[in-house]
């Protein structure tokens, strides 16, 4: 679990709202400059990953963020389809802090995946999810033989999701050299879009489990 959360709950929302309070100033502040100098308006590229990272707490706790483990969440998810996202900067910074970049980060980013996969394998098998439920996600997760390995299915994503994955150059640059180990550069252009339905899942615990289980040891 993230840490953050481990606090009381009413700090936990106090500490969240003057988050949310904060990036708005930051757009607000953003808007009022460029209105008299055009070029302020490119602080909005440094602003989408802080405003990601500020942003984070109020998502999770008004249910816009649905955590499956403390790196794999649902935006927006709902009885007919569950995005799946890695975790934000925010959940960088509080779950895997103490985890050395490279190898171990990267071992220890996959099984919260898998484990995350694993929770709602749990929740469709309780009835919590309908089978019918498509689950989509990026091939950034688990490279492609894997994500076919366990049943997915794959297909170039569409230039709205591209758009969006340059958006977020930054936070996706700096959280994939962390994995890596050094500077690398994430392969945005060649994205695709990783997607199985519910009962398909379930289908593919076994195959879930066994990796888990290998990654910890």
């Amino acid at each position: 679990m993230n840490d953050f959360y481990k606090q009381p709950k009413v700090l936990v929302w106090i500490e969240s709202i003057l988050f949310l309070l904060a990036g708005f100033f930051l757009a607000v502040l953003i808007i009022k400059k460029g209105s008299d100098q055009s070029l302020f308006y490119a602080a909005f590229i440094l602003y989408v990953p802080i405003s990601q990272f500020l942003y984070t707490p109020v998502f999770k706790l008004t249910g816009g963020y649905t955590y499956y483990s403390p790196m794999l969440l649902g935006y927006m998810a709902n009885e007919k389809q569950i995005d799946l996202h890695s975790g934000t900067s925010f959940d960088h910074l509080f779950v895997l802090r103490n985890c050395k970049p490279g190898i171990e980060l990267r071992n220890r980013l996959l099984a919260y995946h898998l484990e995350g996969l694993l929770e709602l394998v749990s929740l469709i098998e309780n009835k919590q999810i309908p089978e019918s439920v498509t689950i989509v996600g990026t091939s950034y997760f688990f490279n492609d033989r894997t994500l076919q390995k366990f049943g997915f299915q794959l297909e170039n994503a569409s230039t709205f999701y591209r758009a969006n994955l340059f958006i977020n150059f930054i936070d996706l640059f700096w959280m994939y050299s962390l994995s890596r180990g050094k500077v690398a550069m994430p392969a945005l252009w060649e994205a695709k879009k990783a997607s199985i339905q519910g009962a398909a899942l379930v289908a593919q615990k076994a195959k879930i489990v066994t990796l888990y289980g290998k990654l910890l040891g």
